[in-house]
């Protein structure tokens, strides 16, 4: 179906739609461009040796970027996000010790040439007046911002982390219709971020894509507004989250191109000829559309019918709550044969693998949504926030504050000094500005109801010292709210860590609920262990034995009386050293435990290489979880010198797994599960990313043929027990398992569910526990 049969498009672009061109935009100055950013409150890299005067923050106009729509501002934007201050380059140049928090104010700004990112760096439009990149119409090349650094491993996006775009337009509508250009290539990893993106491509172009990922592993891509162009996303991506992206006048909304794992979640598609082609995909084992709009379009999506392939089958469709107008069939195959004719509103419909039963082939299904997790019949989500509406006399910055001096420099015990402004900007509505720095603190860290917190290119808190020392009695280093609290908390832009080995540290744990949803919440903020210049980790934690390096109780515990909203948060226990250290063999206890009995949500997180799971969602209820993405610890498995539980013992009080289902030495048995539930009710999983690739590997030499995991590397993947009701999951891809979910019931085995990354397992839907 071309796109002029889909009535309406013309090939002009509404100018109101563009953003400040051509004429002047009057707007309140941004609080982010107020602060002190040269001065005692600036932002502090402080592992740069006696470099004390680094800018972290770096406005581009400083840099020479004029923003007027005419002069060429390729140059000086490269250079205000490539400047290391000492008349060199950030790229190649290390990963953590030089982050860059770029700010570009309103205007229209020129290019000519590509514009390079940079690991490590946020750059952020005044969202008050979001400025456009404007490629040129004698622009030099086929792309207008590229997102893939390489500056770790010379090749692979699977190592480009720390990268975050928000608040800008991206302009391509000068450039030829049907030449083949790209708006923006993001092949990035985890820790990676596009937020409030506005695109416009020429509208029916022959050769324009908004965005492509064409490699890496990221977790989300969130809010974003795609107009015209022939591809408005091209995705090849391990895994990812599409939420509340919106395209308008493309000819292919979404371009499966390759990627394993796909969650489509609140989308509009608005007047495409096509909304997801999964044709060309590969071994793309899951798709999820979920809350989703289709308006006077083509079908919603075309696959691989594999229903009668040999071996792997892939395509595997779940679509649930889609709201679907006009005569064109909802889904067909790639030969135009209607699998779903036109339907106005789709409850659940699944194409693939269930579980319990066989490959379906178009099922329809209803799941049962708890009310308290919804806002007007989607599950609710909540854009980052800017906090565009303060003003300057509304921020405070905590290296400003009279009385109570905080350093981030690495060393000093700031949490006396912290906790004492949280608590008066609490008190006083204040929202709590942390301008980059590693900000130690050896107590906890407590952050009170009515805080707001935003910091500058992921500032640090980390835990060290005797109150994270005992395993025994694990205490936070970030507490958000005391049991029972209620109200605001929100967090932004942050990333928490622990400066040492601490096995009593539990680096983030949160027991405050919001009035209302979204007031607890967190973007685009991260929970990392070693593997970075600022912790002692990095460079402590060689040894194949993982004994002497139990480095962190847990990564995050979500409590039983907590209610959060939790975006594009990743949990990255190290297995390789961005910078400065050896090998990496760390044992992390715990990743991610879940006991929260109020509506909570997670859009687009991952956490990777932990002991006893990455993921436990122990007695809860009222859970959404929207793409969940693991890997199995590389040191565990077959060679390794711990068996799990080992090196840490099963705690009983924390919900912990014990193994026991295990032989004591059966150590393809004894690997951390990637999501253990145990239990609970309400849960509601939308695509698992759940991938084992090495075993025994303690030098960190991948892809070396020794460790590198065939079939069945893994025993079990995932573990459900204690009877959860109202368990419904979509979408899982497991990679190198034998058991994809070890159940007691069926066990679901890679075996009869063979699809996805190969060796691999996929299911449409696991509804063993789905009734009441």
């Amino acid at each position: 179906m071309a796109l002029d049969n889909i009535h309406g498009v013309s090939d002009q672009v509404p100018q109101s739609s563009v953003g400040s061109e051509d004429k002047a935009v009057t707007a309140a100055p941004y609080w982010l461009d107020q602060q002190d950013h040269t001065g005692s409150g600036r932002g502090f890299a402080p592992f740069l040796g006696a470099y004390y005067t680094y800018p972290v923050y770096r406005n581009v106009r400083t840099y020479g970027a004029a923003g007027d729509g005419s002069t060429d501002d390729t140059k000086a934007l490269q250079q205000a996000i490539n400047d290391d201050g000492q008349k060199g380059s950030r790229y190649k140049n290390e990963v953590s010790t030089r982050p860059a928090h770029v700010f570009v104010p309103g205007g229209t700004y020129r290019l000519t040439q590509q514009l390079d990112m940079r690991l490590n760096t946020i750059l952020v439009g005044d969202p008050n007046n979001m400025p456009v990149f404007k490629a040129s119409s004698d622009f030099q090349g086929q792309t207008l911002i590229n997102g893939n650094d390489f500056a770790t491993d010379g090749s692979s996006g699977t190592t480009n982390f720390f990268m975050a775009i928000k608040n800008i337009v991206i302009d391509t509508t000068n450039v030829n219709k049907d030449s083949t250009f790209l708006g923006l290539n993001w092949a990035v990893a985890q820790a990676c971020h596009l937020t409030n993106i506005k695109i416009l491509m020429p509208n029916n172009s022959k050769g324009h894509t908004g965005i492509a990922l064409d490699q890496g592993s990221t977790t989300i891509v969130s809010d974003i507004s795609i107009q015209g162009g022939a591809v408005g996303i091209r995705n090849k991506n391990q895994q990812v989250n599409f939420k509340n992206v919106s395209f308008k006048f493309c000819t292919t909304a979404l371009a499966q191109s390759g990627g394993f794992t796909v969650v489509l979640q609140g989308a509009t598609v608005d007047t495409c000829a096509l909304g997801v082609d999964a044709t060309g995909a590969g071994q793309l084992g899951a798709v999820v559309i979920l809350d989703s709009t289709s308006i006077n379009s083509g079908p919603m999506i075309k696959f691989h019918d594999s229903s009668n392939d040999g071996g792997d089958r892939r395509d595997h469709i779940t679509i649930e709550n889609l709201s679907f107008t006009g005569s064109n069939p909802v889904a067909i195959d790639s030969n135009g044969a209607v699998k779903l004719a036109s339907i106005g509103n789709i409850d659940t419909w699944i194409w693939g693998n269930v579980n319990p039963g066989t490959y379906q082939t178009g099922k329809t299904l209803t799941t049962d949504r708890s009310p308290g997790l919804l806002s007007n019949g989607k599950f609710f989500t909540m854009a980052q926030p800017t906090y565009k509406e303060y003003t300057a006399d509304q921020v405070v910055n905590v290296k400003a504050v009279s009385g109570h001096t905080v350093k981030g420099d690495g060393r000093t015990d700031d949490s006396a000094s912290l906790n004492a402004i949280l608590a008066q900007n609490a008190a006083n509505g204040k929202l709590s500005y942390f301008p980059y720095g590693v900000y130690i603190v050896k107590s906890t860290l407590y952050v009170p109801p009515a805080t707001r917190i935003v910091g500058e290119a992921w500032s640090v808190i980390s835990g060290i010292g005797g109150v994270f020392g005992d395993r025994n009695n694990p205490a936070p280093v970030v507490q958000v709210g005391k049991p029972g609290e209620t109200g605001v908390a929100q967090i932004s832009d942050m990333r928490f860590t622990v400066a040492d080995i601490a096995p009593g540290a539990i680096i983030l744990q949160v027991n405050i609920a919001g009035s209302q949803p979204g007031d607890v919440g967190f973007w685009n903020t991260h929970v990392t262990v070693g593997g970075t210049a600022d912790s002692n980790v990095n460079v402590a934690c060689g040894s194949p034995n993982t004994a002497s390096c139990l480095a962190a109780f847990a990564m995050v515990h979500l409590t039983s009386s907590s209610s959060a909203y939790i975006e594009n948060m990743w949990g990255w226990t190290a297995d390789h050293s961005l910078e400065r250290g050896g090998h990496q063999n760390i044992a992390t206890g715990r990743g991610l435990l879940v006991e929260a009995t109020k509506p909570t949500w997670l859009t687009g997180t991952g956490f990777e290489h932990n002991t006893l799971y990455n993921y436990n969602i122990h007695n809860a209820q009222y859970i959404y979880a929207g793409l969940q993405q693991t890997e199995t610890a590389y040191w565990q498995g077959v060679g390794s010198q711990q068996n799990a539980p080992g090196p840490w013992t099963a705690d009983r009080r924390f919900g912990d797994p014990d193994f026991s289902w295990c032989a004591g030495g059966d150590q393809s048995c004894r690997m951390g599960l990637a999501q253990n539930i145990d239990g609970g009710a309400n849960l509601y999983l939308y695509g698992a990313a759940f991938w084992t690739f090495f075993h025994g590997e303690v030098s960190t030499c991948y892809n070396c043929a020794p460790t590198i995991c065939g079939e069945n590397c893994i025993t079990n993947q995932a573990r459900v027990t204690g009877d959860p009701r109202g368990l419904y999951w979509y979408g899982i891809d497991s990679k190198s398992a034998n058991v994809m979910v070890l159940d007691g019931r069926d066990n679901p085995d890679q075996s009869h569910n063979p699809g996805g990354w190969h060796p691999g397992g996929v299911m449409a839907g696991y509804l063993r526990f789905a009734g009441s």
